[in-house]
């Protein structure tokens, strides 16, 4: 979550994340990614992309 707070409110592409995080390839991060969709933390707004369900929790995160 705290790779995607740097995109702000917006949307974070799967690509930029692996690369913020030092993974090799998006499916190093489907299961963290499952998990945060399944808990309501995150959701996919479009295809390879996720992004924070509740406003302001990148600022929050950040903090």
């Amino acid at each position: 979550m705290s790779a995607m707070a740097i995109d702000d409110d917006a949307s974070s592409s799967m690509a930029d994340l692996v690369t913020r995080l030092r993974k090799k390839r998006t499916t190093d991060l489907s299961v963290n990614r499952r998990d945060l969709i399944r808990s309501g933390h995150i959701y996919t707004p479009e295809r390879g992309f996720v992004a924070f369900t509740v406003p302001g929790m990148a600022d929050f995160i950040g903090r």
